[in-house]
């Protein structure tokens, strides 16, 4: 979620600075980073556009200059103050030039220090004005993968577009989510975080997600039908309030429930994928399934299927598939028993553990057609013709997300 990051090498100068910042009145999550500046600008997913930076240090060389003109590349406002003892007009003229919030003296004055920080709640940067892109994977029967699918797509596009993901699983029955992408234990579950809605908040929201990887963060599931039964719509609601502003995606497990929480997540979706496969009871579920969600009301453009294990000798095929259930197969996920076995054994998301896999090949064509990069070139008829899809090479199965 979006943080007021504070940056120092020296740890009593950084707590006194965090003591301040937790007196200002702003909508972020102050985080203690004790490094030296040029370092922490080149961790990898520490630093998120939407984030705003407090850097302190006794001097200010060009490697820290540039490397935050590499983490802020666009002209204009640069979400920084720096912090130092001594600031130079050298380091002002640059800092000024660069688009630098501001610089300050150490040790701070509270109420210069606190101005500044209003400053920053007053000016929200556009990246948290925008919502996240919210994604629900649901399942139209038993046993289809949608918690492997969801799990994955979620790191695939943490990892490969840098984009902040949030996965939270819905299925409160069984709650394995996290365990696919992470082995750290979940320090809560959402039935936890739903007990505590009426204070919950930003920093009460944070410490309560798992922090499974640099850009991914994963509310778990109960894993208790008793627990479950805790969980309502307006709790989800709040919790869709809170992350919709700090996170780009949005990714929901929402399984085989169709209750008045799991619409209600439906409701806010951009697109529905229901994850089914290649066999006469999943053609019968997803039938039934996607006539709920047209009595629903939800109209056909967000409403796609994904088919896991695919297997272009199945009795079935993907035409059948579309014809039957009134939906485009969007995505095809191939049959990859041994490397989804090991990922979950291990857990372990599959582009980490076989980046090279026919199943990590497949997550990232979904990547691609759904968060196309810039300037991305259409895939030629030879590529497709070697093998690099795992979908079949008709349009009607290869359309692009809208």
């Amino acid at each position: 979620m979006a943080k007021l990051i504070l940056v120092s090498d020296d740890d009593t100068r950084a707590r006194q600075m965090l003591a301040l910042a937790q007196q200002a009145d702003i909508q972020r999550q102050p985080q203690l980073v004790c490094a030296e500046p040029a370092k922490a600008l080149g961790m990898a997913g520490l630093i998120h556009p939407a984030d705003f930076l407090v850097l302190l240090a006794d001097e200010f060389d060009a490697d820290v200059l540039e490397r935050l003109r590499q983490r802020f590349p666009e002209p204009g406002d640069v979400p920084c103050i720096l912090v130092t003892p001594n600031p130079t007009a050298d380091l002002l003229m640059r800092a000024m030039r660069m688009g630098v919030r501001s610089v300050l003296r150490w040790p701070l004055d509270p109420r210069e220090f606190n101005a500044e920080l209003a400053r920053v709640a007053a000016r929200t940067p556009a990246e948290i004005q925008a919502e996240a892109r919210t994604i629900s994977f649901s399942s139209c029967k038993g046993g289809a993968g949608t918690t492997f699918v969801a799990a994955n797509f979620a790191h695939a596009v943490a990892t490969l577009r840098g984009k902040r993901v949030l996965l939270v699983d819905l299925v409160q029955q069984f709650g394995d989510a996290a365990f696919l992408v992470t082995d750290k234990k979940p320090p809560a579950t959402l039935a936890d975080i739903c007990k505590q809605a009426s204070r919950l908040d930003l920093a009460l929201l944070d410490a309560c997600i798992t922090h499974a990887h640099p850009n991914l963060d994963v509310i778990a599931g109960a894993g208790d039908p008793v627990k479950a039964g805790d969980l309502k719509a307006a709790h989800l609601e709040l919790i869709l309030d809170l992350a919709r502003p700090a996170y780009d995606v949005l990714v929901f497990d929402v399984g085989q429930e169709i209750n008045p929480s799991s619409i209600m997540v439906l409701d806010h979706s951009d697109t529905i994928h229901c994850v089914t496969q290649l066999s006469l009871p999943y053609l019968r579920a997803g039938r039934h399934l996607l006539d709920i969600f047209r009595s629903l009301g939800y109209p056909a453009d967000r409403t796609q299927l994904i088919v896991n294990q695919y297997d272009r000798h199945a009795p079935i095929t993907a035409r059948t598939l579309e014809e039957t259930l009134g939906a485009r197969v969007a995505h095809t996920l191939p049959t990859d028993p041994k490397t989804a076995r090991e990922a979950a054994n291990q857990g372990v998301p599959v582009l980490q553990l076989a980046p090279h896999s026919a199943i990590s090949r497949a997550f990232t064509h979904m990547v691609d057609d759904m968060f196309p990069q810039p300037g991305a070139r259409e895939e030629g008829l030879l590529s497709r013709l070697l093998g690099h899809r795992t979908a079949p090479a008709r349009p009607l199965t290869l359309g692009k997300q809208a």
